[in-house]
């Protein structure tokens, strides 16, 4: 079968995701925060989908959970069994099969970050909650939290996974989208110690260092079984043991429309031009010749697109596009990729060709 639909939401550097089966419509809705529940229902619409399941793939710390909002009238909430959340939900054991319309998964327990955390594996990629992220591992000083566990579970659990799996942590603070199983046993320098216990060594915390009271009161809400949830809530805490890479020197050059004009015909009979935006956003208009590669794809053309020469990457305003092109990079797919800064907009603008009409 086809792959899924794998749509990223980012927010303040959290992460949700909708994970959408092509062949039946249906939809898992993970990690949804407080907030921003509008953009979750406007993305449903769009592709179409059906709201089957509601995952946390651990108790929150760091932000409410909006599950609340689309749990019941046939939504489950799933999560570890291991959870003390007081919701009704569908208890999640190691190794159980999960699935969404025609897709399966599987659960892998990676305790650490929590003792309830959970990772969802299949189709080629890896949900990693608060487990693994790119370039680091998730907190370990709140209160349950044990870092030696937690880089046992990363190393027991997902580190011999496939290396070309790809990698879709809860959290991001770098503007990537993604990794692969690969690139972090390479490159992770969390995962560098010999042993848990050495990783463990090598932080300068203790359990439980985390909780201040905006922690608590998160926790609080989330462990809930009927909680009072505010229209839109602040992060409590970061979920990142260290830096993961965010501030990394870039390699991706903007470039302006004028200098991309003159070069469109070549790029394009190539295919060294892709807009990620999403599919309909593409029929709608795009730049003539240039390749439809949607976000929630991306992860799943990392050999078509692989160049040896700069790839050329557009979106609406450029930020998508900027965001794509960071995540190429640093997975060594595109050597420099360039992007179109400020994307069709801009282009428009100058009254450049265009096929269709994009919306403003």
């Amino acid at each position: 079968m086809s792959h899924p639909i794998v749509k990223s939401i980012p927010c303040s550097g959290c992460l949700s995701y909708l994970i959408g089966c092509r062949t039946t419509g249906r939809a898992l809705l993970v990690d949804p925060k407080v907030g921003q529940e509008a953009t979750y229902a406007g993305l449903l619409a769009a592709y179409g989908l059906e709201l089957h399941a509601v995952l946390d793939t651990h108790t929150h710390a760091d932000h409410l959970s909006a599950g609340p909002r689309f749990v019941g009238d046939g939504v489950e909430l799933w999560m570890s069994a291991n959870s003390e959340c007081a919701r009704p939900r569908r208890d999640l054991g190691a190794g159980e099969p999960v699935q969404v319309g025609e897709l399966a998964f599987e659960v892998l327990p990676v305790p650490g970050h929590t003792p309830d955390s959970i990772a969802l594996f299949g189709h080629g990629l890896v949900l990693t909650g608060d487990s693994l992220f790119i370039g680091g591992l998730a907190r370990s000083d709140f209160r349950g939290s044990d870092p030696a566990q937690l880089f046992d579970s990363v190393q027991g659990q997902l580190m011999g996974l496939a290396g070309g799996t790809l990698v879709f942590p809860g959290h991001d603070y770098g503007d990537r989208l993604f990794s692969t199983i690969a690139h972090e046993r390479a490159t992770n320098p969390a995962l560098q110690h010999a042993s848990g216990a050495d990783y463990a060594r090598s932080l300068d915390q203790h359990e439980g260092g985390g909780n201040t009271p905006a922690v608590d009161a998160a926790l609080r809400t989330n462990l809930a079984a009927s909680p009072e949830l505010p229209e839109s809530a602040p992060n409590a805490a970061a979920c990142c043991a260290a830096p993961s890479g965010g501030t990394a020197r870039s390699e991706v050059l903007d470039v302006t429309a004028e200098e991309c004009l003159d070069e469109l015909e070549e790029l394009t009979r190539r295919s060294l031009w892709i807009d990620v935006r999403e599919p309909w956003e593409f029929e709608q208009g795009h730049i003539p010749g240039t390749r439809s590669v949607p976000l929630s794809e991306l992860g799943f053309t990392l050999g078509d697109l692989a160049r040896e020469e700069p790839l050329t990457i557009s979106c609406r305003s450029g930020v998508r596009s900027m965001s794509a092109a960071r995540t190429l990079e640093r997975l060594g797919v595109a050597r420099a990729p360039r992007n179109l800064t400020g994307g069709i907009l801009a282009w428009q603008e100058r009254d450049y060709p265009i096929e269709g009409q994009p919306v403003d």
